[in-house]
């Protein structure tokens, strides 16, 4: 009944795309079929299909930056907003570690770091069949043309100066959500409501 309603379509629509093989699913010992969020996902991106709802309504950030204080003071404001939850990465490498567990909404991500820079993650995410429809926030204090063109190339969403406020660095990213579940482009990797 979730997934009818995440997809708005019936019920029995959805468990005959289960019964035909396309959207993966599992019984439970009491009969009941269980989908994985996911796999929803994934379905619904292969059919250019919306719907892209958060079961939760839960808007997932991922803040990526070599900068502690900036990290940490991001982590601690956003994570004090209704409906939000966010984990923080240092590096490019925990990030990635991170989009695959968390499965963010919105990556906020810095461009200049030690070891994977930021354009590098954003082409990892955008590469990927499980997080291309995640949205990505690039900050950066080097906003020259040519890094922001090379940013967007990368695959980055919306791209912003630093230093940033912290209500303009929500602002953004409820911006970015909402783009999302407005169906704009393809949407977020179940995307939250409309916050």
């Amino acid at each position: 009944m979730q997934v009818a309603e995440q997809c708005g379509v019936h019920y029995t629509t959805v468990r005959r795309w289960i019964l035909e093989g396309n959207l993966p699913a599992y019984e439970t010992p009491g009969g009941h079929l269980r989908v994985l969020e996911v796999d929803v996902h994934a379905f619904l991106e292969s059919r250019k299909l919306r719907g892209w709802r958060d079961l939760t309504g839960t808007l997932r950030v991922l803040v990526v930056d070599d900068d502690a204080v900036f990290r940490e003071s991001a982590a601690e404001f956003l994570g004090r907003q209704p409906n939000m939850r966010v984990r923080l990465a240092a590096d490019g490498f925990v990030a990635g570690r991170q989009v695959a567990e968390f499965q963010p909404h919105v990556v906020i991500l810095d461009l200049l770091m030690a070891g994977m820079n930021g354009f590098d993650v954003c082409r990892n995410i955008k590469a990927s069949p499980r997080s291309r429809q995640t949205r990505i926030l690039v900050l950066t204090g080097y906003a020259t043309t040519e890094n922001i063109e090379k940013a967007k190339e990368a695959g980055a969403d919306l791209c912003v100066a630093k230093p940033i406020g912290l209500d303009e660095l929500h602002e953004a990213v409820l911006r970015l959500a909402r783009r999302s579940s407005d169906g704009e482009g393809n949407p977020g990797s179940g995307t939250a409501p409309k916050p």
